[in-house]
């Protein structure tokens, strides 16, 4: 994930600051919706696991977390989530964005942004920790 970001961002010449909050959200989203989805198949056979990937992977990443760790438990991780999409479809915001150097953390729209990534973030955190149990394999190795 951070390679493609510093490849977008130095090289591709894609706007910094949006490119760093979509990681902040969609991407770690994305990582996390693989990560508690192979985390269903520990413990199981081969056959299993494909079984149980396939039929994961076939769900959007919302749903999927959702049918994962349950709609209230996901609460906080989506509701943070359409607070970042409900910003980012607002042309005011990305053409704000669009306009910050990189590395630059002071502006307004970018750093509400940031903190609202900071709650998603424990948002996600939590909901690891309260859908693996302090044993599971995933724990032992995985920090976000």
């Amino acid at each position: 994930m951070t390679v493609d970001y510093m490849y977008k961002t130095t090289e591709g010449n894609k706007p910094w600051a949006i490119r760093n909050i979509k990681l902040v959200f969609s991407r770690k989203l994305m990582y996390a919706g693989g990560l508690f989805s192979v985390g269903m198949t520990a413990d199981r056979n081969r056959l299993e696991k494909v079984n149980i990937l396939c039929e994961l992977f076939a769900l959007p990443v919302i749903p999927r977390i959702q049918k994962l760790c349950g709609e209230v438990q996901a609460e906080r991780v989506v509701t943070s989530y359409e607070k970042f999409l409900e910003k980012m479809q607002l042309g005011a915001v990305r053409e704000a964005l669009k306009k910050i150097e990189p590395g630059d953390h002071s502006d307004a729209t970018f750093r509400e942004l940031k903190n609202e990534g900071h709650n998603f973030n424990r948002a996600l955190l939590s909901l690891f920790e309260t859908t693996f149990h302090s044993t599971h394999p995933l724990r032992r190795s995985v920090i976000f």
